[in-house]
């Protein structure tokens, strides 16, 4: 299971702490503890699945927002998205979402992507976890 709260490091290596703020049968919303509810940033999971039998595809979205304040006072909101969609196929494998993962991964940090030991976070996601 996902932990409540979820470190991660923004671009400069700093820690950027989400803490769970709400949860449902479909997922979960955290929060960025150095944020206010007026202006998040929010990270939010959510699960589904559509089709049937051999058919039957998985959905996993993880999704970061940041809403800050302009000179003029208006809100204005960044919405960051990453899904996976998984068929229920025993041909895909862990091991080929691993490697896509990684593959998106080392294209955004502009191939400074070497190795990945722990893949915990990316379980906890194919397995419906918030």
């Amino acid at each position: 299971m996902l932990a409540n709260d979820i470190t991660l490091d923004d671009k400069s290596g700093d820690d950027v702490v989400y803490r769970l703020f709400r949860s449902d049968q479909n997922g979960t919303q955290r929060i960025d503890v150095a944020t206010t509810l007026n202006a998040p940033g929010l990270m939010v999971i959510k699960h589904s699945s559509s089709g049937k039998g051999a058919a039957t595809v998985d959905r996993h979205l993880v999704q970061f927002s940041r809403t800050v304040e302009d000179a003029n006072g208006l809100l204005v909101t960044l919405v960051c998205n990453f899904t996976l969609q998984v068929p229920r196929n025993s041909a895909m494998t862990s091991q080929i979402v691993y490697d896509q993962v990684c593959n998106l991964a080392d294209f955004l940090t502009d191939g400074q992507l070497t190795t990945v030991t722990a893949t915990t976070n990316i379980d906890a996601l194919l397995r419906g976890e918030g």
